[in-house]
């Protein structure tokens, strides 16, 4: 790749944002007609499909016919592949069909299997609700799944309930989590609850005050009394969110995000299983979701859950031991601490306090750089493992 190729894939990247009608998308197109070079044509089609990501139905701009139909016939899977995404956004049927007939298959890879679900989904192609109900009995395209049933009008939220009791943590946090995004399905929802097919309790105290607006006293009756939070903290949190719409974060490198993680995070939390187990893993959270990143960053003592509050032991030999509980039998407590557990024989326990607040230290985020800040949550938001750095 020369010199100028490569400049002019880097320059296209950092636009973020392309339409059929402007110069960049028309550019990329005539490069990768005319590069010989295959890593360039991919490069080229990522940027191009980058800079396209949140639309939909957009008319197909000149000279992408002819590109496409070079693309099908290609022998590189990947340029396929990227085809069909593409042309998905320009309305091309013959994709969308393609795309489904991927889902179909049992023997498709899981990587084009995702590809084309993540595409559908994108596009609303109603034609992927027939399906829905098959995705979600795929573990690795569960959680895409579930996120569909918020986007495809005819997707039928009742098929989530059938499902709930079996998932996971993530399964079921993804299923309130999409339910609580339009009015029609946050009275599904209602429902559910109303069922005791989903408990209050599983609800995050950050997705109940934006349902409160929605459902009013009929779901705060089910629900019970809300925390809120205190206006310091709001603030906070809505100055480091409009930091996260500058043009300088989407550039944000998240391999020194995973640095940053390790150093910061990773002796209490475990990403992609990776780090200490002291505080919930993260892989399975709801890391997609800005404001809840933020929310957990910033006022880690907010919305505790029970299995992470620190619970304070005063022991008959005058020691004090603070963490939270890892195992607990007749004879014994397992303590989680951050230089490692710790056995006590509730033989020696003279006092016992379970504090409303978590381990997690505040004010994280005072002493970083505003890179290192947009870095960390680049990599805190990964859908999968970064490399190494």
């Amino acid at each position: 790749m020369n010199i100028f190729r490569n400049i002019l894939f880097i320059s296209f990247l950092s636009v973020g944002f392309i339409s059929a009608n402007n110069d960049s998308i028309r550019i990329l197109i005539k490069t990768a007609l005319t590069t010989e070079n295959p890593a360039v044509r991919t490069a080229l089609l990522k940027g191009m499909l980058k800079g396209l990501e949140g639309q939909n139905d957009v008319d197909p701009p000149e000279g992408w016919s002819l590109l496409s139909a070079e693309l099908k016939k290609s022998e590189i899977p990947e340029h396929q592949s990227l085809a069909r995404q593409i042309g998905q956004v320009f309305g091309d049927a013959d994709a969308s069909t393609k795309a489904l007939d991927i889902l179909k298959n049992p023997k498709a890879k899981l990587l084009d299997k995702r590809n084309s679900l993540r595409s559908l989904i994108a596009q609303k192609n109603d034609e992927l609700a027939d399906i829905l109900p098959s995705l979600l009995e795929q573990e690795e395209l569960q959680i895409d799944a579930i996120r569909a049933y918020g986007i495809i009008p005819k997707a039928e939220p009742s098929q989530l309930f059938e499902k709930y009791a079996s998932l996971n943590n993530r399964g079921k946090e993804t299923v309130i989590e999409t339910l609580s995004t339009r009015e029609d399905l946050a009275k599904t929802l209602l429902d559910a609850m109303r069922k005791k097919v989903i408990s209050p309790r599983e609800i995050p105290s950050y997705t109940a005050r934006t349902l409160v607006p929605i459902l009013g006293n009929e779901f705060t009756d089910l629900y019970g009394e809300l925390k809120f939070q205190s206006e310091t903290k709001a603030k906070l949190i809505e100055k480091y969110s409009a930091l996260l719409d500058s043009p300088e974060a989407s550039t944000a490198d998240p391999v020194k995000g995973r640095v940053l993680f390790s150093s910061l995070c990773g002796t209490c939390h475990q990403m992609y299983g990776e780090g200490g187990k002291i505080g919930p893993d993260l892989t399975g959270s709801n890391r997609a979701n800005r404001d809840y990143i933020l929310l957990n960053i910033i006022d880690p003592n907010f919305d505790v859950p029970d299995g992470y509050k620190m619970v304070v032991f005063k022991t008959k030999d005058e020691r004090v031991l603070a963490g939270t509980i890892a195992e607990e039998d007749d004879q014994k407590v397992i303590l989680k601490l951050v230089s490692g557990n710790e056995i006590i024989s509730k033989s020696n326990i003279k006092e016992r306090t379970k504090l409303d607040i978590s381990m997690m230290p505040e004010g994280i985020l005072d002493y970083l750089k505003k890179e290192d800040f947009f870095a960390l949550i680049k990599y805190l938001q990964t859908e999968e493992q970064t490399e190494k750095p």
